[in-house]
């Protein structure tokens, strides 16, 4: 028996997790639910991480002043909810640098979580009309599409709901503080636009971040500065929860040198911003990992705002591996934000699956079009979590609210207002797939099924044709190119004006595929599924 204590107090001082009994009492508390102390808790600083004692309580040797150590939090245990202020959750207790010693307590309740939903949101954007090429308030379209979405996908769900946000949900040449302003849309105003009764989860994007004084850059040091107004709305950048048998672990996974738009991969670079983790994070991180009894988790959901791995499947983060091996023997699902699209990815890493969803901008297009640059909608991801497994649906709103899985373009009952031939959704624009059309080019269908991972085409005549992805999508390619040109003409609104931005110039989606039958008379019938197998949409269509 003293062996067995001895091998699990080295174990744990290996991870870097002190016994409450063997810690400087800097910074204590307990952690309860109905009175009674809840043991194994995990309580971290950000630096420094333990786990509460059989009676609940907890002791950390905290450097108050320390600015990496500005909150005390818990990683809420399965089968809890910590207290909540409207919908912002309770995990966390700020610390004051003044006084050397302090005491959180945190306050549990049970829930049942057996079954559960997680509705995902990413890159909403608001700019409150304050950025110098959107003169519109946008909060009055956020409020009345997503914001109203959301509250009532949440009031209707029968199960517990958790809300988690993917990043960019602000820019920091609007929030207060900028240039000494001091009106702005601040992220506690976005809390505020939010109104949903479920606690909200949020992660950091790029455009989140503070920027450095001009002529500087953050280091490892100093970078913790760059999340100063993220921190004083929100909390913690990094922290970890777990619900049912899914651990959620978010990061914040890009490292701002002096700008939150120009990503470079050079280490030694001292402008622009790194995909990867700070120093700290990755301390915090693998500890959080090796405090999890392994035999109560199912997988790990890792939440951050830019891609782990890229479109093509090839590592995006830097520490891509060295991230991933924190993880050896779980299955990973990351959800995902910044890339303006839906894509979803599957793979094997350290012998154990993962799964990636990028998911389309909240936003749209910037609030000019409720759709994304790729044609997907923008919406709520719903993930629904049961016996082990997840459901993934999308929840468009705006004008697309109540739209399907999908959207099609054939030469039958869901004609364009041009023929859907083999050359269709192949240009960025239109005007360059007619200057190329042939006579004898075949007729063909289009669909767009966001959220698919997989399209099998099946002819009612048994001919089997040609398939292929990445492709346009004809709604969003053919409204922009002329909005652009009307805009750049004054022919629209000052505030429904576009000016020509990469991000919002049409691109080919990796769930747009294009059919040429073999029988072009033949009915066709069209069977997406996403990455877990799951039927997401069942049509049909006719080329000619």
């Amino acid at each position: 028996m003293k062996r067995f204590i001895l091998v699990s107090i080295v174990a744990l001082l290996c991870a870097g997790i002190l016994p409450a009994e063997a810690a400087k009492k800097t910074v204590t508390g307990t952690v309860t639910c109905d009175g009674v102390g809840v043991a194994g808790v995990v309580v971290t600083d950000g630096v420094n991480m333990t786990k509460t004692d059989a009676k609940g309580a907890y002791a950390l040797p905290t450097k108050v002043k320390d600015p990496h150590c500005q909150f005390v939090h818990i990683s809420i245990p399965s089968g809890y909810e910590v207290e909540r202020i409207g919908n912002a959750p309770q995990f966390y207790k700020r610390v004051n640098p003044q006084v050397k010693k302090q005491s959180f307590d945190f306050k549990l309740t049970k829930v049942d979580q057996s079954e559960y939903s997680v509705f995902a949101i990413a890159d909403t954007h608001v700019t409150a009309g304050r950025f110098k090429w959107n003169h519109k308030d946008d909060t009055a379209r956020y409020r009345a599409s997503l914001a109203k979405t959301l509250k009532e996908s949440v009031a209707a769900s029968r199960c517990p709901v958790y809300v988690v946000s993917l990043g960019d949900m602000t820019h920091p040449g609007t929030r207060p503080g900028y240039k000494g302003r001091t009106e702005g849309y601040a992220f506690k105003n976005y809390m505020e636009d939010t109104p949903v009764d479920a606690p909200i989860f949020n992660s950091m994007g790029n455009h989140d971040h503070n920027r450095p004084p001009k002529g500087t850059y953050f280091t490892e040091e100093t970078v913790y500065q760059s999340r100063a107004d993220f921190n004083k709305d929100l909390g913690p950048e990094y922290y970890s929860f777990t619900i049912g048998r899914e651990h959620f672990v978010v990061v914040d996974n890009l490292f701002i040198l002096t700008s939150d738009s120009r990503a470079t991969r050079d280490l030694n670079a001292t402008t622009g911003c790194w995909y990867r983790l700070c120093e700290h994070q990755h301390n915090w991180l693998e500890k959080d990992i090796a405090a999890l009894d392994r035999s109560k988790i199912d997988r790990i959901v890792y939440v951050a705002h830019a891609g782990i791995f890229g479109y093509s499947g090839k590592p995006l983060q830097l520490d891509c591996e060295r991230v991933m091996n924190y993880f050896k023997g779980f299955e990973v699902v990351a959800l995902i934000g910044h890339h303006h699209a839906d894509h979803s990815q599957k793979k094997r890493w350290n012998d154990m699956p993962f799964y990636q969803f990028m998911h389309p901008s909240g936003a749209g297009t910037g609030w000019y079009t409720y759709d994304n640059c790729e044609g997907t909608p923008a919406a709520i991801a719903h993930y629904s979590f049961k016996d082990g497994k997840i459901k993934r649906t999308y929840i468009p709103y705006g004008d697309n609210e109540g739209i399907a899985h999908y959207r099609v373009y054939d030469n039958g009952e869901h004609k364009w207002h041009y023929p859907i031939t083999e050359r269709t959704g192949t240009k960025v624009r239109y005007e360059q797939e007619v200057e190329a059309a042939k006579p004898d080019d075949r007729p063909a269908i289009l669909v767009n099924v966001w959220g698919a991972y997989t399209c099998e085409f099946i002819e009612s005549t048994g001919g089997r044709g040609r398939a292929a992805k990445r492709y346009f999508d004809l709604q969003y390619r053919d409204w922009y190119w002329p909005q652009l040109e009307r805009s750049n003409a004054g022919e629209v609104p000052e505030e429904a004006r576009l000016k020509k931005a990469a991000w919002q110039v049409p691109k080919k989606g990796y769930h747009i595929w294009q059919y040429i039958p073999m029988d072009y008379n033949a009915e066709i019938r069209v069977v997406a599924k996403d990455v877990f197998g799951n039927v997401i949409a069942d049509f049909k269509a006719r080329a000619k």
